[in-house]
């Protein structure tokens, strides 16, 4: 059995092949990488390493289903969920293995990702990312997408919550309790947790009546 799986559903992901590939280079535990292309795609994923296994479905099932059926595949301890357009630190997993306690639902710190700027060849205006330019705000010419592929050093994903107007976003006053790296949070992002497999099917966390 190995130590984690990673479990990641993508509908059409343009950036799942670079995730993965950012998975594997800085894994330092026993880890493996179950990707469901949920549905058809217009993106190729190469993939010819062993700790890397992708499943192409003809029809979409969906997010939860996907994922669902990726937990079944998987021969590890703990399940970690991680969308399709992320990178990671090194040594992510054995770190999050390191700390890992029975009974938790454990989420790594998120920054935001730099994917890309726009930068025009012609005369090198640079936009951040973003949808598709329809053309230089500088000079009119094509747009052509930089990939960067960097964590922003602002804002440290730590404390989110739905606000009043039933808005989700950052609990800044909740932030400032917080002590040390290993800390307690209220909620969080579906971009990534962990836990062991038996939680997951126990919680329900991808139920798919949702």
């Amino acid at each position: 059995m190995r130590d984690l799986a990673i479990l990641i559903p993508a509908r059409n992901e343009m950036f799942l092949a670079r995730t993965v590939e950012d998975i594997l280079a800085h894994s330092e535990a026993d880890t493996e990488v179950i990707v469901i292309l949920d549905g058809p795609t217009s993106h190729a994923y190469p993939m010819d390493d062993r700790r890397a296994r992708v499943v192409q479905l003809g029809e979409p099932i969906g997010q939860r289903a996907a994922t669902n059926l990726a937990a079944r595949m998987a021969d590890a301890r703990y399940l970690m969920k991680l969308d399709a357009h992320c990178a990671v630190g090194q040594g992510f997993d054995r770190i999050l293995l390191e700390d890992m306690q029975e009974g938790w639902t454990l989420t790594p710190m998120m920054y935001n990702l730099h994917a890309f700027d726009w930068v025009c060849p012609a005369c090198g205006e640079r936009l951040y990312q973003g949808p598709t330019p329809p053309g230089c705000p500088s000079c009119g010419g094509a747009m052509e997408r930089d990939m960067l592929w960097r964590a922003k050093p602002h804002p440290e994903t730590t404390a989110m919550r739905f606000d009043r107007d039933l808005r989700f976003q950052y609990w800044s006053a909740f932030k400032r309790r917080q002590q040390g790296d290993l800390v307690e949070t209220m909620s969080l992002l579906g971009a990534c947790w962990m836990v062991s497999r038996e939680r997951y099917w126990e919680l329900g966390l991808c139920d798919e009546g949702h």
